[in-house]
């Protein structure tokens, strides 16, 4: 009688994830979302910041495909009644990129989304974002400040953290004298010379409490992944009024608006106008192809846009921000007086990539809406 090798465990999943997880990292995707959707699992890719569907998985080995990616991840394979979060090593990726995973249960079973990382890839200089050179010129010199507070918003997917990430590569090469800390959720990717910590909730640690023992640690420099509540919001601002340099992000829909956001959270004015030296907000548009100029090709998938580019804004405390601030001025007030000390808006910077061909008017309109 013969003997038959074994065959390696769900070895159609198997297969499906390093299909999937490849095809993705050829493509150039920063996410993959999958979906259980009845008939099958729905297999969509991040491109330039917008899902595409990819060929669909079987929904016979679904689950055994969120198992495979559990199993990578080090998450709990029995349990599928509760949402997990881990990330694959790049040395057990078949990409060999680091790859985040959360899990979530849904009604026809679980969902998986997954964020890759070109760990060899390194975070790019401050020079390289494509930042407007008068909104470079302003959080440069905002960075180079000992003190103080420097504050980001955008949507998720606007390229916050990769901005963030490039200021502290800045600093570390320019100021190597200086300590550089951060506390994240998670943490993104590694830098060197910066030393980071992953805040856990679950686990009693979240920003406030973090960011109190942080300071503890004699840093120089803080980058709080986002201030969320009035304690964090306090504490931050409290640091960058007492020698340190923090960098944080909080979510509004544009850079005066973060002032009212705050406010909201019940900072006191003087303290907003005292620590803030500047507030940058910032969206990503996908790049008109350089080969068809957006009319489609093989070369951008037929979709005429391949990359992106950053369109920004840049606000800092003017007399006349600072005066609508200590009045507890709301949102539309502290944009006028943004404006009326010459404040280019979203929108204006992204019809000036427009006017330079750098992207379509139809994708301004599909990230900042209609004017």
């Amino acid at each position: 009688m013969s003997i038959r090798a074994p065959t390696r465990p769900h070895a159609p999943a198997v297969e499906a994830v390093e299909r999937v997880l490849r095809t993705a990292a050829e493509r150039g995707a920063s996410d993959i979302h999958l979906d259980p959707d009845g008939d099958s699992m729905r297999v969509r890719l991040r491109l330039d910041g917008v899902l595409v569907e990819a060929d669909p998985l079987p929904a016979s080995i679904a689950a055994q495909v969120v198992g495979r990616l559990k199993a990578l991840s080090g998450l709990l394979a029995y349990r599928t009644d509760v949402p997990q979060e881990g990330r694959i090593a790049a040395e057990r990726s078949p990409t060999g990129m680091e790859i985040r995973v959360a899990t979530y249960p849904t009604l026809l079973g679980e969902r998986a989304a997954l964020r890759l990382d070109a760990a060899e890839t390194q975070a790019p200089d401050l020079a390289e974002l494509g930042l407007p050179p008068s909104v470079l010129a302003g959080l440069s010199a905002a960075l180079a400040r000992p003190d103080g507070v420097v504050l980001l918003t955008g949507p998720s997917g606007s390229g916050k953290t990769t901005t963030l990430y490039a200021a502290l590569r800045h600093l570390a090469r320019t100021d190597a004298g200086r300590s550089l800390m951060t506390l994240e959720d998670p943490v993104e990717r590694r830098l060197p010379g910066v030393v980071q910590t992953e805040v856990s909730e679950s686990a009693g640690l979240d920003f406030a409490r973090a960011l109190r023992s942080l300071l503890r640690q004699d840093p120089d420099v803080l980058l709080v992944g986002e201030i969320r509540d009035r304690e964090t919001a306090r504490i931050a601002l409290e640091a960058g009024l007492t020698g340190h340099l923090v960098a944080s992000t909080v979510h509004a829909g544009t850079a005066p608006a973060v002032f009212a956001r705050l406010l909201e959270m019940s900072v006191e004015p003087f303290v907003l106008t005292t620590a803030v030296r500047g507030v940058l907000a910032q969206r990503l548009l996908r790049r008109s192809c350089a080969t068809c100029a957006s009319q489609g090709c093989p070369s951008c998938r037929n979709t005429g846009y391949r990359g992106r580019v950053i369109a920004a804004e840049w606000v800092e405390l003017t007399p006349a921000l600072r005066e609508v601030i200590l009045a507890k001025g709301d949102g539309e007030r502290l944009a006028a007086a943004a404006r009326e000390s010459g404040f280019a808006s979203l929108r204006v910077a992204a019809e000036t990539l427009v006017d330079a061909g750098a992207t379509t008017n139809e994708e301004v309109q599909r990230v900042l809406g209609h004017s």
